[in-house]
């Protein structure tokens, strides 16, 4: 996500990735500890919604996404922000189903982008 974060012309959208990408550090790390209420901070639910595909508002353009990189985007964000929600349930289960799933979706995604590279 970073990656897609430098490759912006438009500042804007560069800054909603940074955050997104920390967002989903912050998500499928700290956010999901044992004993926690499983919902997702208020701030890291906006940062992983659709602004990541869609960008800064006030641009009036979209980020500079090359197909199949935007359906990457918006996996990794719901999965990391369905990562909280397992310490409500069986959090080892839960939760390995969905980093392995989480690491699909990147693969994904850099697929995406090397795909698209090379047609350059």
């Amino acid at each position: 996500m970073r990656e897609l974060a430098g490759r912006q012309d438009d500042e804007g959208h560069g800054r909603v990735l940074e955050r997104a990408a920390e967002a989903i550090e912050q998500a499928s790390g700290r956010e999901v500890i044992p004993g926690g209420d499983g919902e997702l901070a208020g701030e890291l639910r906006y940062a992983l919604a659709a602004d990541v595909v869609l960008g800064a508002t006030y641009t009036g353009t979209l980020p500079e996404l090359h197909p199949g990189e935007r359906l990457a985007l918006v996996a990794v964000c719901a999965l990391a922000a369905a990562m909280p929600g397992c310490v409500l349930g069986d959090l080892e289960r839960e939760l390995t189903l969905l980093a392995g799933e989480l690491d699909q979706a990147v693969a994904a995604g850099r697929a995406a982008t090397a795909a698209a590279a090379s047609r350059a």
